[in-house]
């Protein structure tokens, strides 16, 4: 296989100095070994040997992370912003999309991790999409020598378990690894939520409340790999495949209440049912890559192809105290077909010193978003199309993008990065129920900026500039009700139009007795920023749809540094100040509305003695702001004990969510709407993993252990 690709149009390298660039000192962010560096446009985290990551997932790992966040429903949030791209060893996915990453993230096992990089404001290079920045997973691939690879298990509270291995083999031109893994993870999810309406003409109140329990398993399934044939010193042929099947058959309980202002229970009734899910994504791609006489200079062509299907069933049963009637039966089957390919051709040359990048990026979409509605005659069986709960949803995106990025040496000290990016953006949709057809296109620049200078040795000032993109999903602009629950409705906007942002960073890094930090101040200037709006369209049924807010400005500073205390402990530390400012007076909301948010995450090593390693970590999220009100402050702390042993065998023991205190927990407050929700994601969890190292990477088995936060 190719080694980890940290920029989309060259995912088979990490970036290189070029021939006039001043190097780049990297700062470590853990004590042992440098599991976290900072060069001058990226974040570097190694999470290889995380306590939590022997037998936790992509989330989990992402939750240790300075400034990145994972909410309750899996959302991936980077300085409390949700427009973030995802990206799989340096490419977009299907599987990563905004629709399926919170399942990915959540299945994916984080053993099969080497690191991860967080691109607050990346280059040109790079696809300008997500406000946020990139997070980009890399996984772990070797080509040393011969024959190498590791088995792995884990297994733990709820039936959870993870099964799987990765080999290698490389000889003379030819490099060849596969993986595969099965996991089993079971949902906990309880919901509760309580709501009034109010009549903005009497000012009457109706309260309803919903309390509802999702649980069940679901098992994922995968299998990769891939092929690196050196056809002479100059070229080379790549190719590589996964394959992933999620499964699953979650039982769904429901209760729902209804109360007029007096207090009188106009409805009262549960709901509860179920059904099977399934999701298939497979991945293909090839490169070539040439290697001129002249160093530096290399020609890459890259062709990816990816696709997910995900079908499910869920057939449910209302069951009425009041009023007092007969029982209501009904299915829902959505079926989601994402297709996207993507062609990257790029071109480094050695340049005055430094070195350009030149390259073109086409990328296509072919999404069918289907929903079929039934309803059941509890008598007799019978089965009969519901219209209201039918509805199919096309869409289709032509991106052509056109990017140079020159980067040099501007002095002895001082290395800089310039960087362009064109693109022209086509998008068509078809409502084709509603006989409604949308096209859209629009042409924009992207521009970006890197600097760095060495004030010393061990200290570094960092300055860089991105013009960003959050393009509308898919089913954002899906005008057609979605049918969720009988008390919340979910459509989409048509006119949704691109959020734009202006993002800007100036960091400052020390490194020096024993210890490093660094402390990054950033503004963003948004948009068209999308947030969702909820209205009333009955007394009781809430619409959930998509809006454009006016603009948002959000500032603020993080920071991140760790230390020793003693030969034996070691202590991680980092956090995040930031205050948001919304201007929704578009959307007939009075003034702006601002507030100060906090995010703070810290972690101590222990070390006993050489085979033995006690982890401690923390996390605390305060109050963050939303359009139509605010979400409250969350904490979570975890545990792990690692043994190894004198075989290379290693025994990891954790217990993730210390205090069962992971939820989120969310308030709104209009003159129309207060509703407050508390909504949870899993329980705590205890886990044993054991990974044992063969051939080549027996090697690596007394590499030091860090959470990469």
């Amino acid at each position: 296989m190719s080694g980890p690709a940290l920029a989309q149009s060259a995912p088979d390298a990490p970036p290189k100095e070029s021939k006039g660039r001043a190097a780049e000192p990297e700062i470590t962010v853990t004590g042992e070994r440098e599991a976290a560096r900072s060069s001058i446009d990226r974040k570097t985290y190694d999470i290889g040997h995380d306590l939590q990551a022997a037998s936790g997932s992509a989330s989990d790992v992402l939750r240790n992370l300075p400034s990145v966040d994972v909410d309750a429903q899996g959302n991936v949030s980077l300085r409390g912003d949700t427009n973030v791209q995802i990206l799989i060893d340096g490419k977009p996915s299907t599987t990563t999309s905004a629709a399926n990453r919170a399942d990915t993230l959540e299945q994916f096992p984080a053993n099969m991790i080497d690191h991860i990089d967080v691109i607050t404001n990346p280059s040109a290079q790079f696809k300008p999409d997500g406000s946020a920045g990139i997070i980009n997973i890399v996984t772990k691939k070797t080509r040393k020598a011969g024959t190498s690879g590791t088995v792995q298990a884990s297994g733990g509270s709820d039936g959870r378990f993870n099964v799987g291995g990765k080999i290698s083999y490389h000889s003379g031109p030819v490099t060849v690894a596969a993986n595969a893994s099965l996991r089993r993870d079971e949902r906990y999810r309880p919901y509760t939520d309580r709501r009034t309406a109010i009549d903005p003409a009497t000012g009457q109140r109706t309260l309803s409340s919903q309390d509802s329990l999702f649980r069940g398993e679901k098992l994922w399934r995968t299998i990769g790999g891939g092929i690196d044939y050196d056809v002479d010193a100059n070229d080379r042929l790549s190719a590589s495949g996964t394959y992933n099947r999620r499964t699953g058959k979650p039982d769904i309980v429901q209760h729902d209440s209804v109360r007029d202002g007096s207090g009188a229970i106009v409805s009262d009734y549960d709901r509860f049912g179920g059904g099977p899910e399934d999701e298939v994504n497979d991945e293909v791609s090839a490169k070539y890559r040439h290697s001129f006489a002249r160093k530096g200079q290399v020609f890459t062509l890259d062709l990816r192809r990816g696709e997910t299907i995900e079908n499910e069933t869920r057939r449910f049963t209302n069951r009425f105290r009041v009023p007092v009637q007969q029982d209501e039966i009904d299915e829902q089957s959505p079926r989601n077909a994402e297709l996207e390919r993507e062609l990257t051709a790029e071109y480094t040359q050695p340049l005055w010193g430094g070195s350009v990048v030149t390259g073109y990026d086409l990328q296509r979409n072919d999404d069918d978003y289907r929903d079929r509605g039934f309803l059941i005659d509890v008598a007799t069986g019978a089965v009969s199309v519901d219209p209201s709960r039918t509805t199919r949803f096309l869409y289709g995106q032509t991106v052509h993008a056109w990017y140079a990025t020159y980067d040099r040496a501007l002095a002895k000290q001082l290395s800089a990065i310039v960087g362009l990016r064109l693109e022209q953006a086509i998008i068509s949709t078809d409502q084709v129920d509603l006989g409604l057809r949308g096209r859209n296109r629009y042409f924009r620049a992207y521009p970006t900026l890197h600097l760095q200078y060495a004030l010393s040795e061990g200290q570094d000032v960092k300055l860089s500039y991105s013009h960003r993109v959050a393009r509308p999903q898919p089913e954002d602009l899906n005008p057609y009700p979605v049918f969720s629950d009988p008390l919340n409705l979910r459509a989409g906007n048509p006119d949704l139009k691109p959020q734009e942002t202006h993002s800007f960073e100036a960091g400052y890094q020390y490194q020096a007795h024993g210890m490093s930090w660094e402390v990054t101040l950033f503004l963003r200037k948004s948009y068209n920023v999308f947030t969702d709006v909820s209205r009333f369209i009955t007394p009781t049924e809430l619409l959930t749809t998509k809006e454009n807010l006016g603009k948002s400005l959000s500032w603020g500073a993080d920071f991140s540094g760790n230390g020793k205390i003693s030969r034996a402990v070691s202590y991680r530390l980092s956090g995040n100040l930031y205050r948001n400012t919304i201007d929704a007076s578009n959307l007939g909301f009075a003034g702006t509305r601002s507030a100060l948010g906090f995010t703070a995450k810290a972690g101590m090593d222990f070390k006993p003695a050489q085979p033995d390693l006690v982890q401690i970590s923390t996390s605390y999220n305060g109050k963050r702001l939303t359009p139509q009100g605010y979400r409250l402050p969350a904490f979570v702390a975890n545990i792990g004990y690692r043994h190894k042993f004198a075989n290379g065998l290693s025994a990891v023991l954790s217990l993730a969510d210390i205090f069962d205190s992971q939820r989120d927990r969310g308030v709104i407050e209009g003159p129309t709407l207060i509703e407050t929700s508390t909504r949870r994601n899993t329980r705590r969890t205890l886990s044993l993993a054991l990974s044992l190292p063969f051939g080549g990477n027996r090697a690596k088995a007394d590499a030091p252990i860090d959470f990469g936060d």
